[in-house]
């Protein structure tokens, strides 16, 4: 007999997001699609006709869905013990690149039980035969949803003295209590392990271990993927200094590019560096400083990066319409194809992708690259599904953007992301757009994805001389008209009367047609201060 079988892993959002560094972030997807994949390679090889996805050998997501014949509650434990062995073979892998003496440091034992208990592996399944597909797979979520619920809560094993790892706090350090010394820091011996490259209080679990270790150490940073912003800025004379300034902050790990260029926290101790090695990044960074100033851009700009999250609108009602296995198939191999193209947008804008699963997007970006890039993974996606969507529908992908700090921290940052993105969720096929100073209030606009041109409208209105305090006194005469609620017209002749007077003689700008309201007028503010910064990275053609 035939079933239609849907397996869930996890955790998701929590567990990629536990992060310090991308090269952590970047760790943490690759081993949660590594996982994935190896359930979906032993699924095939026990006869199992894999549908989402379609192949193995693809990006898997953290939900598949195949058909089974025989018995699958022999065949969902098998499955399990295959994510469980790809988990512990990369702890393997992880603890043999582990110096010696940082190995006699570790509680195997509170390893195993972290190893195995960290995963959530959920299976349901439902008879295929003499019933619609559709029927079928709509059973079987209401099914997965009811397991889920009841989810499995291991109590862990006590260790009052062991410090808790700050990658997840829900876990023990794996560092034997008495080698922490004072302040629960981490041994001396782990610190100075080069491979893992932690800080005093980084009491790490062993799945954060797992990432640190065998994280690439090609991975930009937060701080590298700020600075990218000025590549398209600079002239190419002055490309030189910069490059040189990338390579020093190769060698100075604990350094930010913003510590070379602007000389803060200067000099580095420890560094092993010349008095001709200072003098050549003092001599880069005065040239680089230099070539800003001339170019009108702030010093503020260059420490900004932005974190995009996508998301596909209405899958799961697209997909109760796909009425057979190969329908949904074909759709499977489509999604794929975006995953796969998705990683080429990104880094066509000099960003980084972090997760791609299924139709989730995850990456980081140059902060003047973002909402270009957002914009052509929306498109791509409604390109791509065009042709295997029911009854001749649209597929549209929400997003979100945060811009922040580089010095943010990661975790807090991608939620802010995910934030955005589900404000973009609340309209679909939008775009939210947050920006996150270091210090000050934040500023956020969520739009339909048609408004999109009026970002580099008013982008470029700013480029040519638009005054900087617009966007403040339309607010101010939002919260002055709020409580008298005036007509439409009124409002709109007041907003376009300011406007007039903040703009040069010769340019044509006008307010736009969806603000009938004080609140949409607030949120046009809102939008313009994004805007406003976004402007600050000014393109070539726009320098004097």
């Amino acid at each position: 007999m035939k079933y239609l079988m849907g397996i869930a892993i996890g955790p998701v959002q929590e567990f990629i997001a536990a992060a310090r560094r991308t090269a952590d972030l970047t760790a943490g997807s690759r081993l949660l699609v590594e996982i994935a994949q190896a359930v979906a390679r032993t699924l095939k090889g026990r006869g199992a006709t894999l549908i989402f996805p379609a192949d193995s050998c693809t990006t898997a997501p953290n939900k598949l869905l195949c058909i089974v014949e025989g018995k699958p509650h022999e065949i969902a434990p098998i499955a399990k013990d295959a994510a469980l062995e790809h988990l512990r073979d990369q702890w393997e892998k992880a603890y043999r690149q582990m110096d010696p003496k940082v190995q006699q440091l570790i509680d195997t034992k509170l390893v195993n039980w972290q190893l195995e208990n960290f995963l959530e592996f959920y299976a349901a399944w439902v008879p295929l035969e003499g019933v619609p597909y559709s029927a079928a797979r709509e059973r079987l979520e209401r099914i997965m949803a009811g397991r889920k619920a009841l989810r499995n809560f291991q109590q862990p094993h006590k260790y009052p003295r062991h410090p808790k790892s700050p990658l997840d706090p829900s876990m023990d350090s794996v560092f034997y209590t008495e080698k922490h010394g004072e302040g629960f820091s981490a041994p001396d011996a782990a610190q100075k392990a080069s491979n893992l490259r932690l800080k005093p209080r980084e009491t790490l679990d062993a799945i954060s271990l797992i990432k640190r270790a065998l994280g690439q150490r090609d991975v930009p940073s937060t701080d590298k993927i700020a600075a990218r912003a000025i590549e398209s800025i600079l002239p190419q004379e002055a490309l030189h200094d910069y490059d040189t300034l990338l390579r020093w902050l190769d060698r100075l790990e604990d350094y930010h590019f913003g510590d070379l260029l602007f000389q803060r926290n200067w000099r580095p101790q420890g560094a092993n560096l010349s008095d001709a090695d200072y003098a050549d990044i003092e001599q880069c960074a005065s040239n680089l400083r230099r070539d800003l100033h001339e170019r009108g851009i702030p010093q503020e700009s260059l420490s900004y990066y932005a974190i995009l999250v996508a998301d596909g609108d209405r899958m799961g009602a697209t997909l109760n319409q796909l009425q057979t296995p190969e329908l949904h198939r074909s759709f499977s191999d489509k999604v794929a194809r975006f995953a796969e193209q998705a990683k080429t947008i990104v880094e066509s804008h000099q960003g980084h992708l972090v997760y791609c699963g299924g139709d989730d997007v995850l990456a980081l970006l140059p902060t003047n690259c973002a909402l270009k890039c957002a914009y052509e993974l929306r498109q791509k996606f409604a390109q791509t599904l065009a042709d295997v969507m029911p009854n001749g529908s649209t597929a549209t992908l929400s997003a979100g953007i945060a811009i922040v700090h580089a010095m943010e921290n990661l975790q807090v940052a991608i939620g802010w992301a995910r934030e955005a993105e589900q404000q973009a969720k609340r309209t679909r096929d939008a775009l939210a757009v947050i920006r996150q100073p270091r210090s000050g209030g934040r500023n956020c606009y969520s739009a339909p994805w048609s408004r999109y041109p009026e970002w580099g409208q008013w982008i470029n209105a700013f480029h040519r001389g638009l005054a900087d305090k617009l966007p403040y006194e339309l607010r101010q005469l939002a919260q002055e008209y709020r409580a008298i609620n005036p007509p439409v017209e009124v409002l709109r002749a007041e907003a376009a009367r300011v406007l007039k007077r903040k703009q040069k003689p010769d340019e044509t700008l006008a307010i736009p047609e969806w603000i009938h309201s004080v609140d949409a007028l607030d949120e046009f503010a809102e939008m313009l201060l994004i805007a406003r910064f976004l402007a600050s990275y000014k393109p070539k053609e726009t320098r004097r």
